[in-house]
């Protein structure tokens, strides 16, 4: 080979190296490439839900021995579930929210095991909620909204009567309007048509009576539902106070166009939680109820005696609780 045949041939070879490492490259970035499109609608897909909760256990228990000032021993606790799954995409919003509550307690006299003691249910709770929203011009969303809401187990009076059971009572609310959401922490769904079924599918509720103008839980006796159609509105506001503290404030009114419209159904809920570290939580909740169509345990005096009147009335619960948290 010639001196001055040698730079043609370099060149050919540099050439020729370059060719190849352009396919290579090339060949890796199609690669690359192909990959991100295979990950991309799982990727998108995820991002469209937002999806969370939280488990919580509280116990409580209380053992006396030759106490002198007398007293029960206890065994308590609560489980309780809140998670949620919402989804945005575009100008649709899916809310999604599942509430699930039960606690009880034992009682026992000093010197007796638990296992003799009276079971008493302390909290017993199951809710679903699902609003779909269309954005018309924000704030404004034209939306439905469902609800249902029920119990896992029976509840007795003071007396030991069977007063409510699964399904017994039920309530479902569907109604079409329009929702306010000025920010993902405020909200305010109004309905101007919206049905609300109340279901009562336990029939010794109603104690064998045969009067058909008897009515528990606002559904007749004889029937197992009872239908209304109303107006209904429902707030929401949440609000991280300071850290590890949030607030969340919930407000439910419904009127039944019917029958007595002017006794509005009120349902009023607060949740205070202090987070104290990963594991552990304190809660503080409290539930305002006021329902016409729901005779609470009431007094009133005859002759100089009090007997049983039961009748509408405010309902309320408090609770307070510290325990171990799961962040889902």
């Amino acid at each position: 080979m010639t001196i001055e045949r040698f730079p043609s041939l370099l060149l050919c070879a540099l050439l020729f190296n370059a060719a190849l490492f352009a396919q290579d490259d090339r060949a890796q970035r199609d690669a690359a490439a192909a990959a991100m499109q295979a990950r991309t609608p799982a990727d998108t897909t995820g991002k469209l839900w937002t999806t969370g909760g939280s488990f919580q256990v509280n116990l409580t228990q209380v053992s006396l021995t030759n106490w002198a000032a007398g007293g029960f021993n206890s065994l308590g606790g609560i489980a309780q579930f809140n998670g949620f799954a919402n989804r945005h995409k575009g100008r649709y919003v899916w809310d999604n929210s599942l509430a699930l509550a039960f606690g009880g307690q034992l009682q026992s006299a000093q010197g007796e095991s638990y296992s003799d003691g009276t079971p008493i249910k302390t909290d017993d709770r199951i809710e679903l909620n699902s609003k779909w929203g269309y954005e018309l011009k924000k704030p404004w969303y034209f939306a439905t909204l469902a609800q249902f809401k029920t119990q896992f187990t029976e509840g007795f009076d003071a007396t030991g009567n069977r007063i409510s059971n699964l399904f017994a009572p039920a309530y479902l609310i569907v109604g079409v309007g329009f929702d306010y959401r000025p920010s993902d922490d405020f909200s305010v769904f109004m309905s101007p048509a919206t049905m609300k079924m109340t279901m009562v599918n336990d029939k010794t509720l109603f104690g064998g009576s045969t009067d058909p103008d008897l009515r528990v839980y606002g559904v007749k006796n004889g029937s197992t539902t009872e239908l209304e159609l109303g107006g209904y509105i429902r707030a929401q506001y949440k609000k991280e106070l300071a850290k590890n503290i949030t607030f969340l404030t919930r407000g439910d009114l419904f009127s039944n166009y019917l029958r007595n419209p002017q006794n509005i159904d009120v349902t009023w809920e607060n949740l205070f939680t202090f987070k104290v570290n990963d594991w552990f939580a304190a809660t503080l909740s409290t539930m305002l109820i006021y329902d016409h169509d729901i005779d609470v345990p009431k007094l009133k005096e005859v002759d100089g005696v009090k007997v049983p009147a039961p009748g509408p009335g405010t309902q309320f619960k408090q609770t307070l609780g510290v325990g171990l948290t799961l962040k889902l």
